[in-house]
């Protein structure tokens, strides 16, 4: 399969939450927020799901640092994101993925407010095939691909094996049982199926931390970690 090479990247609590259900959760750091956006402006395409459009209404630019705005993606099933969406903007690009057999009227829709719309093959549960929806991207002339959520989003890469990168801001705050953990959609059944990382680094930014590591191909553990504290600014999503 022809792909591009996936990053993700997000901010999340000391017990691995990353937003409030159902609310724009404002969680990274300053220093994370130049992070993420540096990211962004070193990748060719910035992809996100329909929940996040829907709930964080985000530009998806690059705002905090300097450097030009990577295209746009949205994961959407059945295309449902409201067309006066901030994203809409005019850009570099924006690509809706949905699934074969959505409403031809949203197609429509999509397509009239600004927006290329391909539609693919749909996994089992009704959301977009991540393998096909790849090979499209690739075929837009993606070769480096950010991904910032949501969970979703986020478990299914890990689960299916598709991501490369991870980079994470740790942030000093707790949102307890109600916050939506990153991995809230990972089901890992044994410990050796469980996704880990290697070439592990971590960076103090101010009060909070990044977290850098390459995904393994086998799913192994964490291991070979080698540590080291700096100073670099940093930031992750928003």
């Amino acid at each position: 399969m022809q792909r591009p090479e996936v990053t993700l990247v997000f901010a999340q609590s000391l017990d691995g939450r990353i937003a409030l259900p159902g609310a724009r959760t404002e969680l990274s750091s300053r220093a994370g927020l130049e992070l993420a956006h540096r990211c962004r402006a070193e990748n060719d395409a910035l992809l996100v799901g329909s929940s996040t459009v829907k709930i964080d209404d985000p530009q998806m630019t690059v705002r905090y640092v300097s450097g030009s705005d990577p295209k746009r993606i949205v994961l959407a099933s059945r295309l449902d994101i409201p067309t006066t969406a901030r994203l809409f903007a005019k850009g570099p690009g924006l690509l809706l993925i949905g699934t074969n057999g959505v409403d031809r009227e949203r197609v429509v829709a999509m397509r009239q407010a600004g927006a290329e719309v391909r539609l693919v093959n749909a996994e089992p549960d009704g959301n977009v095939s991540l393998g096909d929806a790849l090979e499209v991207i690739a075929s837009w002339g993606v070769r480096r691909l950010l991904v910032e959520g949501g969970a979703r989003v986020l478990s299914s890469f890990l689960q299916q094996r598709l991501a490369d990168r991870v980079v994470v801001e740790i942030v000093p705050k707790f949102l307890g049982a109600a916050g939506i953990a990153c991995t809230s959609h990972l089901f890992v059944g044994r410990i050796d199926e469980s996704p880990g990382l290697t070439e592990v680094s971590v960076e103090n930014i101010g009060s909070s931390f990044v977290l850098r590591g390459r995904v393994a191909r086998q799913g192994a553990l964490l291991e070979s970690a080698s540590f080291a504290v700096g100073r670099e600014q940093s930031s992750v999503s928003a």
